[in-house]
């Protein structure tokens, strides 16, 4: 089935993660995605979840379907290399620190000079321009920066680093995608290139509704407690319940057809006030995961069992929308990942190659798209220039 980016040809210059979760996913749509690291290696590969095999976990996910070269950029040869391959490609994507791409000879004005039709897409901390563009940002900083850090804590306690596999650059990361895929609508209705600029902090601030709502009323709706925040205590029937085997979540039930459905399952009501908070959480108590979410599901009341990852791995739903994916890793043996998320009718988005080795693509890649020999390849890699 034909992918919706083939033909695509994408210079990944991407470390660490917003820029990595761009590429894969451009990658699992059928982009030619070739990521370019120094001989040395991307900081990504040094991970703290070294496993089987000695490969970082992130470095594995977040850099499936890619072809891997090695150029040194500091070098002019490997600079060289890296202008001939632009000349052939669609997109350029960095997450460097803002001006890194200038310092090495690689502006946007430089590379639309010699590929007009050139998309770079330029991810970092706070953006190209600005009073803090220039300051250092991993995820933390941008969900601290952003107002996610605020809103996800109680205001009498330190804040928490939230275990959320780097929300604070996948959101940003999801952004860039976007950015790129609408530069390249407009290109085929224009023929004209683009630059692209996301920062953290923005797209971070751009999805957080708790600031619309602190700016209209005084309220924020934080995550980590599901309880309104400011003004007299709100009741809400729903969030995160024990059972006798593990944790549920039920969603909001606090009017209407469900609100009633709820009332006539436990056989007690009202619900929203203290009273009825304890009346729901003893009925869930003394019943199973799978016993609860059953009857919920029935009387049209969201619910799902909190699975654990193995669990994740075995859930039907996710299985029958192929988004538990095994793969053949060359170092760590069999692995089982995420699938592509988004379905087409006639298309098709799919992982179906790991990560590439340091350097694996790079005689392939300067062989097959520049024409450059064998005696010519190891030369430069003797060199230090690949």
């Amino acid at each position: 089935m034909k992918r919706p980016l083939e033909g695509i040809r994408v210079l990944d210059l991407t470390h660490v993660w917003n820029g990595p979760i761009c590429t894969m996913l451009l990658g699992a749509m059928g982009a030619e995605i070739i990521k370019i690291e120094p001989p040395w290696g991307s900081i990504g590969r040094i991970g703290q979840a070294m496993v089987k095999g000695k490969v970082s976990a992130s470095f594995v996910f977040l850099n499936r379907q890619k072809k891997g070269i090695t150029l040194n950029l500091k070098d002019e040869r490997a600079l060289r290399i890296f202008k001939e391959l632009m000349k052939i490609s669609d997109v350029v994507v960095e997450n460097f620190a803002p001006g890194t791409m200038e310092r090495l000879g690689l502006s946007y004005e430089t590379l639309v000079k010699i590929n007009p039709r050139i998309i770079m897409a330029d991810g970092s901390g706070y953006g190209q321009d600005g009073p803090w563009s220039e300051r250092p940002s991993f995820d933390p900083i941008g969900r601290a920066t952003s107002g996610w850090t605020y809103i996800a804590h109680h205001p009498d306690d330190p804040p928490v680093m939230a275990p959320d596999d780097a929300v604070g650059d996948t959101i940003p990361g999801l952004f860039l995608l976007i950015g790129i895929l609408v530069a390249l609508r407009h290109r085929d209705l224009t023929g004209e290139g683009q630059r692209i600029d996301v920062a953290q902090a923005d797209a971070m601030l751009s999805v957080l509704n708790s600031f619309t709502m602190w700016h209209l009323a005084h309220i924020t709706f934080p995550q980590s407690t599901g309880a309104i925040r400011g003004g007299p205590r709100t009741i809400r029937i729903g969030g995160y319940y024990k059972a006798t085997d593990g944790w549920i979540i039920m969603g909001s039930a606090i009017s209407g057809k469900r609100y009633d459905n709820l009332v006539a399952l436990i056989g007690k009501g009202p619900l929203l006030d203290e009273a009825g908070e304890k009346n729901v959480s003893e009925w869930i108590a003394n019943k199973t995961c799978e016993e609860i979410v059953d009857v919920l599901v029935k009387a049209d009341v969201p619910a799902a069992k909190v699975l654990n990852l193995d669990e994740v791995a075995e859930n039907p739903q996710l299985k029958a929308r192929h988004m538990i994916v095994e793969m053949e890793h060359p170092l760590a043996g069999d692995i089982i990942t995420s699938g592509f998320p988004i379905k087409f009718t006639t298309l098709e988005g799919a992982f179906t190659m790991p990560d590439p080795q340091l350097g694996q693509h790079t005689e392939e890649v300067l062989s097959t798209l520049l024409g450059y020999g064998k005696e010519e390849i190891e030369r430069l890699r003797k060199e230090g220039a690949i």
